[in-house]
């Protein structure tokens, strides 16, 4: 095909993944909320029965998780929606949108429990410990039970994997409210009370902040942190001879697994059919290698990169 202008050869087989939630995720989810939304209301009347401000925390971190795992819920419905041509790629940032929001409102929480956690170290309230640990252990069966529902779909689906850390993170907390309750009844040492509430909010702000982290990038359509863009060039010009270089390369994630990629490859003068072979070899490395399941790629041949340079136009590497 030289002499011809510009010769752009578009891949729009995009391997749109589609997400099929199965009925039982959205069952466990609303199930996990359910049991998490009646344990809240007795850790929060513990609380206040008990003057502990440590379970008060616990229900508070309890009240995060049924805010995650609503979102996540609603996120799913919403995902499960089918495209349009406004929204070419359906609903599943809308997953991505309520992990940030959880984020967010876990610092808030977190600056609320430390605000009242100092107040009680500098002046310790009596609590009733037996109480205290009941509830607790309440608790923790009910984090145990939910682990249990929600772990087989967090290991493939990052919404619900932002779910399935605030409760591991409960579980902990629940763990040492027990240990801090058998103290205290003891030691009588009730300062050990909002000692642990700020444990729990350390713990709260650490999943805040990688949940915050992970989502913003997201958002920002950075690279995934696990695709090194230079090793998938060297990747696509050691396995594809025909590709002489590859420029303009971009890689995001649109959800959870959903990886994306748009390139532009430079290649010799060659038939349709043959550029065709060409993409169709750099979908499977792409596939393959670095788990990129929706490609736009777009040949461009020497007889087009001659044209550029004498128009004066210039691809960014």
């Amino acid at each position: 095909m030289p002499g011809s202008f510009l010769l752009f050869m578009h891949d729009h087989s995009h391997n749109h993944h589609h997400h099929t939630y199965k009925s039982s995720e959205k069952r466990h989810l609303l199930l996990a909320l359910l049991v998490n939304g009646l344990v809240m209301l007795l850790e929060f009347a513990g609380g206040l029965h008990t003057h502990s401000l440590a379970l008060l925390s616990d229900a508070g971190h309890m009240l995060t998780h049924i805010f995650a795992l609503g979102m996540s819920y609603f996120a799913i419905v919403l995902a499960s929606r089918r495209f349009d041509d406004r929204r070419s790629f359906g609903y599943f940032r809308a997953e991505v949108l309520a992990t940030f929001i959880n984020a967010l409102f876990l610092f808030c929480v977190t600056g609320l429990i430390v605000y009242h956690a100092i107040a009680l170290l500098i002046t310790p309230v009596p609590v009733r410990e037996k109480e205290m640990v009941g509830i607790a252990c309440i608790g923790l069966i009910t984090n145990i039970v939910s682990v249990f529902l929600l772990k087989s779909d967090s290991e493939k689906d990052m919404n619900i994997r932002s779910a399935f850390m605030h409760v591991i993170s409960d579980t902990a907390s629940s763990v040492l409210i027990i240990a801090g309750g058998i103290v205290i009844y003891y030691k009588k040492l009730y300062f050990i009370d909002p000692l642990l509430s700020l444990l729990i909010s350390v713990l709260i702000l650490v999943w805040a902040w990688r949940l915050f982290k992970e989502s913003a990038n997201i958002l920002l359509e950075a690279t995934p942190k696990h695709i090194d863009i230079h090793a998938v060039k060297e990747t696509l010009l050691s396995q594809v001879p025909e590709i002489k270089e590859i420029h303009d390369i971009h890689i995001w994630v649109i959800t959870g697994n959903l990886y994306a990629a748009t390139l532009h490859v430079r290649v010799a003068n060659i038939p349709m059919a043959e550029g065709n072979s060409i993409m169709g070899k750099i979908r499977a490395l792409l596939h393959e290698n670095f788990s990129i399941n929706h490609a736009t790629i777009q040949l461009e041949t020497d007889s087009d990169e001659k044209c550029l340079h004498q128009a004066g136009i210039h691809h960014s590497v």
